[in-house]
């Protein structure tokens, strides 16, 4: 691991952006975070998942007064964004994906929401076209994430989803849960983990209204083989690292039942319900390294799992 810049800035704010294979997002990307205007000094990690595409080399030349971290392969999203954090000196932690352009106030909006809103431990942006009108992201019955299909009029409304394509997280808070992602899962469910996490722990999610960014999704280039399967196995490993056995069960019946009608209904998508079939599988295979875990969460839990299923989108 490599850290590119000598930068020693000393910020509450710290906007990191991971990296991999990206380069043709970037120039818009990094433009609009760099050209925000904040009452204050900012900084901008570029934390590089060891593309090969020359980004590292463009950000250099092109950007240099962001901090380049190289690491020295593709250790996912999950690990990437967490060691990005060891390199962060913001009291304000902001993540924001590599195929995104931010809008103009996006950054001192969200920051703003934070400084008046304490009660927040995580403060996620509006995502421009999915969440247009002020729709958050939510979980639905199924235990996935999906866009709210209801318009909302407050200038902060709450969720029990962070989506992790951009969003604001308390270091304090980051510190109180151990970790930010789980690098087992590399890519796919690790802002549901974190999300649920934080919303049984007693914590709070908010959608900010003012601080809006397109998302372009789809800049990570995994196969979408890779990303069913992982998504599933994912999933899955999550309600059964943090929710009560018996509640698990009724996810992992949920998520059965909606396998078998995509096998039968959605014939077009045969090999991604595969796939997913196999993430299944993979949960099987890897849900024992979680026991010791479940059973220290479940004494820090501050609220139950039903406080979760109440919310659900169904």
């Amino acid at each position: 691991m490599l850290l590119d810049a000598g930068f020693d800035m000393k910020t509450r704010v710290s906007v990191i952006v991971l990296n991999w294979n990206g380069r043709r997002w970037l120039k818009d990307c990094l433009s609009s975070i760099l050209n925000q205007r904040l009452d204050e000094e900012f900084e901008v990690l570029l934390v590089d998942n060891g593309s090969t595409d020359s980004s590292v080399e463009y950000v250099r030349q092109e950007f240099p007064q962001v901090e380049v971290v190289r690491l020295d392969r593709n250790y996912g999203f999950a690990e990437g964004n967490n060691r990005g954090v060891k390199f962060a000196c913001g009291d304000y932690l902001i993540f924001v994906n590599m195929d995104t352009k931010a809008e103009e106030g996006w950054l001192a909006n969200l920051v703003k929401a934070a400084d008046e809103h304490p009660e927040y431990q995580i403060l996620c942006s509006i995502q421009l076209p999915s969440q247009e009108r002020n729709r958050i992201r939510i979980l639905n019955a199924y235990g996935d994430a999906t866009p709210s299909p209801y318009e909302s009029d407050l200038a902060i409304t709450d969720s029990i989803f962070a989506s992790g394509a951009c969003f604001l997280i308390r270091r304090k808070w980051l510190d109180k849960l151990g970790y930010l992602f789980d690098p087992f899962y590399f890519c796919s469910a690790e802002d549901i983990e974190l999300s649920l996490r934080t919303i049984l722990l007693g914590g709070r999610i908010g959608y900010v209204r003012d601080s809006r960014i397109w998302h372009y999704i789809g800049g990570a280039n995994f196969t979408s083989a890779k990303m069913a399967y992982l998504s599933e196995r994912n999933l899955l490993l999550t309600y059964y690292k943090l929710f009560a056995l018996k509640n698990f069960a009724k996810i992992f019946f949920v998520r059965s039942v909606y396998l078998t009608v995509r096998l039968i209904v959605r014939r077009r998508q045969l090999l991604k319900t595969l796939n997913m079939m196999k993430g299944v599988l993979g949960f099987f295979t890897s849900f024992y390294r979680y026991g010791a875990y479940r059973k220290r969460f479940a004494k820090m839990k501050k609220r139950d799992d039903e406080y979760v299923f109440k919310r659900l989108l169904y």
